[in-house]
């Protein structure tokens, strides 16, 4: 991807952290297609790039289609009807197509948040405060929920733990220490059920190695900043 281009086409600066990734190839996760999982996966997996064992996350590295997912949101007949105060630099998707976006309209002090926009609803929520913060939720929060169909479990708990500290190990350079060592310590936890209780009030048993009250506790600790995880209505001005 030329970060550059696309700096000079939309009038934004990324993140330098983004830009190392960028540069060292972190944000490439191979040619996709159907037989990605059997011929990339399994030499990506020894080295991850970035989040590769994220949680439903797949990372643009084509300019196309960061250039196609700004066009969208522009045109005038977008379904979502984005207010044009907003300025959101898409760099992700998952597979539902919802987008994980830079909002540079936010940026302060070189700061760029980070935002969620769902592609069936008109609320978009605040996911951190940099790009820093925003690898270190998503890096916590895939451990929460684990089942034998995760891309990271493989054949046991052995292989889980493998992919896990092999991923941690290559995106160190760019968490702080404290995120680190977080991580590392609860990676190193056995797989255990537990019950998650919504903010409806039903709930749900699922098992994995961290409890979602425990991340939420985490995040408010580690990464917490006057927005963390605000939603808004993305159609009106940011300024109502």
């Amino acid at each position: 991807m030329n970060l550059t281009e696309l700096e000079q086409k939309y009038n934004i600066q990324y993140p330098e952290i983004y830009r190392q990734l960028a540069e060292n190839n972190m944000l490439d996760w191979g040619v996709s297609g159907s037989n990605w999982y059997r011929d990339t996966f399994p030499k990506l997996k020894e080295n991850p790039p970035l989040l590769l064992f994220g949680y439903d996350i797949e990372i643009w590295n084509d300019q196309k289609l960061v250039e196609t997912s700004i066009d969208e949101m522009e045109d005038e007949e977008d379904y979502r009807n984005i207010h044009p105060d907003y300025q959101f630099i898409p760099f992700a998707q998952n597979g539902a197509g919802d987008l994980y976006a830079f909002q540079f309209d936010l940026q302060k002090n070189g700061e760029v948040p980070i935002t969620f926009i769902p592609h069936d609803d008109q609320e978009a929520e605040l996911l951190a405060g940099n790009f820093q913060n925003f690898i270190f939720r998503q890096l916590l929060e895939s451990v929460t929920e684990i089942d034998e169909d995760s891309m990271f479990y493989e054949e046991d708990e052995e292989d889980l733990k493998q992919n896990l500290f092999n991923q941690l190990k290559t995106h160190e350079p760019y968490l702080t220490a404290k995120q680190t060592e977080i991580l590392h310590t609860i990676y190193q936890r056995d797989i255990f059920e537990y019950t998650y209780t919504v903010p409806s009030g039903s709930s749900f048993q699922t098992e994995g190695l961290v409890t979602f009250d425990e991340v939420e506790e985490i995040l408010n600790q580690q990464i917490s900043f006057e927005q963390l995880n605000r939603r808004f209505n993305y159609t009106e001005s940011p300024k109502l």
